[in-house]
């Protein structure tokens, strides 16, 4: 089943819904707005505070109040926040759906912005930042995003200590009345729940007066490459990421998937063996891909002891170019594809993974889990191998931590 076309896909009251049933007693919902961090403005870290609000009380509810009644109801009541999106997400049994999407309809719709909670759950976002402080991936990785890519999502999704103080109660109530409107949201609706009882609960949910309009972002710029050398910072560990820009294609995102499991973090793979077990410098590698509309990039990091960190970042470039002039093995990308295609599999047997893959797909137009899977298994091995030769050869930034 595909979540871009298998799944049952309508429009009610501007809301787009994709409803993927799956038999079981269990049925999990994922409504996922368009309404990310790019979508800040001068305030950073504005919609991440705005996630945080949803759950401080409703028109109707206090905080306690809702958190009991999302108890009651069933259980996975969460919610995340990225550069594109903040997803509302639930799991409970099917009886128990028209509740719980009561429940999140409550929260998208009449989530309540009193001040005095504001400023409590300010404080608690400020604790979070600095908790930060002392992590060098972190810190590594906010000042790194923040001189490859400038704004709209050149800056961290919590946003900054300044940026928080800053922000008033008014502006999260702002952001929630503009953002979170039918037009500019998708629901995901997989697991046993019966069609008919999905159109009941949408008719009394579902409010008419709040379709608004599909909010716009602009695109994603430019920021620094070469090198960065950082000075300061959290001692005790050497830390390199090495920023690559690639194309935001969708057969060329899923071939670098590919290719990343060739280059990267995984015990069979280049990066991993080179820095673990040929040079022995450190336990942390990372190797992953970020996208959003309009931009993407690779991202490889590695650490090492106090000092080391321009062995390691040699180390993480001789790897990535080796790559790309000798290409990959037509045995390890058998492999690699395999381990991708068993990714998806993977996920797709998770109901509330299903259900969120069929709402970012809806919103970004990017192909669901069984899609992907049929993508990559159709991947040539000199596709994959040329979408690695790009990024090695496009925009960079390699970030340098010392750790003494």
């Amino acid at each position: 089943m595909d979540a871009s076309s298998d799944a049952a896909r309508f429009d009610f009251r501007g809301l787009r819904v994709a409803h993927d049933p799956v038999p079981g007693p269990i049925t999990a919902l994922a409504l996922v707005v368009n309404a990310g961090a790019r979508h800040d403005g001068r305030l950073p870290g504005l919609a991440h505070m705005a996630e945080h609000m949803l759950f401080q009380g409703t028109a109707d509810l206090d905080q306690l109040a809702l958190n009991r009644r999302a108890a009651a109801v069933g259980g996975n009541h969460n919610a995340s926040t990225g550069y594109e999106s903040i997803a509302l997400t639930m799991e409970v049994f099917n009886e128990d759906f028209e509740e719980a999407l009561s429940l999140v309809a409550d929260q998208f719709y009449r989530s309540r912005v009193e001040d005095r909670r504001f400023r409590k759950e300010r404080r608690v976002v400020e604790d979070e930042i600095r908790g930060y402080r002392d992590d060098p991936v972190e810190y590594v990785n906010e000042r790194g995003w923040a001189a490859f890519y400038r704004e709209p999502i050149g800056h961290p999704i919590c946003g900054t200590i300044a940026s928080l103080r800053a922000m008033t109660a008014t502006d999260v109530a702002d952001f929630l009345r503009g953002y979170f409107v039918n037009a500019n949201a998708a629901l995901a609706v997989c697991g046993g729940l019966d069609g008919e009882d999905l159109r009941r609960a949408l008719e009394r949910h579902v409010d008419p007066d709040r379709v608004g309009s599909e909010a716009k972002g602009r695109g994603a710029e430019a920021g620094r490459e070469g090198r960065l050398p950082l000075r300061g910072g959290p001692e005790g560990q050497a830390h390199v990421v090495r920023y690559l820009e690639v194309d935001p294609s969708t057969r060329n995102l899923l071939a670098l998937e590919v290719a990343i499991d060739l280059v990267g973090a995984d015990p069979d793979s280049q990066l991993f063996q080179a820095v673990r077990e040929r040079h022995g410098l450190g336990y942390d590698v990372s190797a992953e891909l970020e996208w959003g509309e309009g931009w993407a990039s690779a991202v490889l990091s590695a650490s090492a002891a106090p000092g080391g960190a321009e062995r390691l970042a040699r180390v993480i470039d001789a790897v990535i170019d080796r790559a790309a002039r000798s290409g990959f093995d037509p045995g390890d990308v058998e492999r690699a594809r395999k381990k991708r295609r068993y990714r998806y599999a993977s996920l797709a047997e998770r109901r509330l993974d299903r259900a969120l893959a069929h709402a970012d797909s809806i919103l970004s137009g990017f192909p669901g889990l069984e899609e992907s899977e049929r993508i990559v298994t159709a991947l040539s091995d000199g596709e994959i191998a040329d979408a690695w030769t790009r990024a090695a050869a496009g925009r960079s930034l390699t970030v340098l931590l010392d750790g003494r």
